[in-house]
């Protein structure tokens, strides 16, 4: 979740949609990081079937293989902000009964208790209110059910924000919640109780800083902020020449902290 965002937050949404949208047909190309992210959190998927699922910000879909397989009588829907994003998933999915969504997650089209598995990667990150967001999604799953999440936290992209240093005073990534402070929003008042957590920095390696800063433009994953005044071609040489002194003999890095939550609906008359 943002949480330096000087936007409506309808106009906020619309960026995020049109981002997305625009980065649908790179996606898969260059997501090897939402990838890999992805892997470690189906690694984490109980072990018991369910009939309703939800992949919160599906994306291209990646996730409805293994989730279809896992539970292979449930009913998938899958959700994204983004209608370009969706129609991938929806020609790429192998799985004719599923269903796609496009909605916001703080803002979810169903009724109280439809699911009892909620389940997203990389995607929560991109809500506005921490608060909004666990009660809804504590109000659309059912009591004992799962919601599964990765998200980035406090910390993620700090080779760029070193890259800046200097060149100008601008925020040139989100600034995210700190590890501790999303637990504390998972449960505030939400009947939700974490029940694993992990903390895991990722760094990506590669062969030059255009290369690095591709990974987040061509998946849509780019700054989103009130100023979208263009960076001067001799800035962005400088920024670029200031990013290749992080250069070690692995390649150019670009780092995430990234929070595996595992979190279950236990009490009622909470979230409904």
């Amino acid at each position: 979740m943002p949480i330096t965002l000087k936007l409506e937050s309808e106009d906020y949404k619309r960026q995020v949609a049109r981002r997305f949208d625009r980065a649908a047909p790179s996606y898969d190309t260059y997501a090897k990081f939402q990838q890999q992210v992805l892997q470690q959190l189906l690694r984490k998927l109980p072990h018991e079937a369910f009939s309703r699922v939800m992949d919160l910000g599906t994306g291209t879909g990646q996730a409805l293989a293994s989730l279809c397989s896992h539970s292979p009588v449930a009913q998938c829907v899958a959700v994204d902000l983004s209608s370009s994003m969706l129609s991938t998933a929806r020609e790429q999915c192998g799985d004719k009964s599923a269903q796609f969504v496009c909605a916001d997650a703080e803002a979810l089209p169903f009724a109280g208790g439809s699911f009892d598995l909620l389940f997203s990667s990389l995607a929560l990150q991109w809500c506005l209110s921490p608060a909004i967001l666990f009660a809804e999604l504590s109000r659309v799953l059912e009591t004992d059910g799962w919601l599964m999440f990765a998200t980035l936290t406090q910390g993620s992209m700090p080779e760029v924000t070193e890259a800046w240093q200097g060149l100008d005073d601008n925020d040139h990534i989100h600034h995210y919640m700190s590890f501790e402070k999303l637990l504390d929003a998972v449960a505030f008042e939400t009947g939700l109780t974490v029940m694993s957590k992990q903390l895991s920095k990722i760094t990506m390696w590669f062969d030059s800083p255009q290369s690095a800063i591709h990974s987040l433009t061509k998946v849509g994953a780019s700054l989103i902020s009130a100023d979208q005044s263009a960076i001067s071609p001799t800035k962005w040489k400088a920024f670029l020449a200031q990013y290749e002194q992080q250069r070690t003999a692995a390649g150019v890095p670009l780092s995430y902290q990234v929070a595996f939550v595992v979190a279950r609906k236990k009490e009622t008359g909470l979230g409904n």
